[in-house]
């Protein structure tokens, strides 16, 4: 069960980790380095928006945008694939079934992130 929800592509964890740094350097281009509560900042934030993108790709993972890919292939003009909505939502989740947890790496490496923001928080009390 732990493999499966955190072990995945290391290339997902790593893709993470360079998005929440970007994050981190621009939120102190921007605020300075002047002032150590804008390396709390700067964390914090860069944890919150990696953790929301895992948030978004866990919703979309699950299915909140499907309707929008069914009315997308039943537009194209050709004989459909399936019959009507539910047959596509279940051939979805089927093949959602047998793939790996996408999202998580997101929402581990944007926790680790804000983390280490409430960590230089609570060092700066």
């Amino acid at each position: 069960m732990l493999g499966r929800l955190f072990l995945h592509s290391p290339k997902r964890y790593i893709v993470g980790v360079i998005i929440a740094i970007v994050l981190v350097i621009v939120c102190l281009i921007v605020k300075g380095t002047e002032y150590s509560i804008n390396f709390v900042d700067a964390f914090s934030v860069a944890g919150a928006v990696v953790f929301f993108i895992g948030l978004l790709q866990l919703a979309s993972f699950y299915g909140a945008f499907e309707i929008f890919g069914y009315s997308a292939s039943s537009f194209r003009g050709k004989e459909r694939r399936y019959k009507d909505y539910y047959e596509y939502q279940k051939a979805k989740e089927l093949k959602r079934s047998q793939s790996e947890l996408v999202y998580i790496p997101f929402i581990v490496v944007g926790a680790v992130f804000f983390v280490i923001g409430m960590i230089l928080n609570a060092a700066l009390l």
